[in-house]
């Protein structure tokens, strides 16, 4: 059975860790501003429906605000990542490769966050059909490919 365990040993981040931090950092704050920017410029519906474009756009910045947020305290507290049992878990290249991950998954969907606030200010406008083509194939590959290379790199750690 494997137990949740995370220390208090500080982690020290890499030159591409600050890169992505900063990424996701700046990510954040644009879905904040576009969201502020645009709010007051996109229509209010004549028709009532479901999930107006306004309310779905605070929701996704409200998600992307929280998950922001949830990785960067969770990444340094103790049960969010799971460690095999197998694994020696007061190693420094673990906890450094565990911490490393969170930072790409932050980054990642952070600016995906942006690109689907974007997409929901230009449907709220009228301005375009919403989520490009691309956009599906792009979040489908960027969300998998880095677990899957920690995952690569996990299993060829030695426990």
């Amino acid at each position: 059975m494997a137990v949740l365990y995370w220390t208090v040993m500080p982690v020290t981040r890499s030159r591409v860790d600050w890169l992505l931090e900063s990424v996701a950092l700046a990510a954040l704050l644009t879905a904040l501003a576009l969201t502020g920017y645009y709010w007051a410029r996109i229509p209010d519906p004549r028709v009532v429906r479901l999930l107006p474009a306004k309310t779905t756009l605070w929701i996704v910045t409200l998600i992307d605000t929280v998950t922001y947020l949830g990785l960067t305290l969770g990444a340094r507290g103790k049960g969010l990542i799971d460690i095999p049992p197998e694994l020696e878990r007061r190693s420094p290249q673990l906890r450094q490769m565990l911490f490393s991950m969170l930072i790409v998954m932050k980054a990642v969907l952070s600016v995906f966050a942006v690109y689907l606030v974007w997409a929901l200010i230009n449907v709220g406008l009228r301005r375009g059909a919403g989520l490009s083509g691309w956009f599906l194939t792009a979040f489908t590959l960027a969300v998998p490919l880095p677990l899957i290379y920690y995952t690569v790199k996990l299993r060829r750690y030695p426990g």
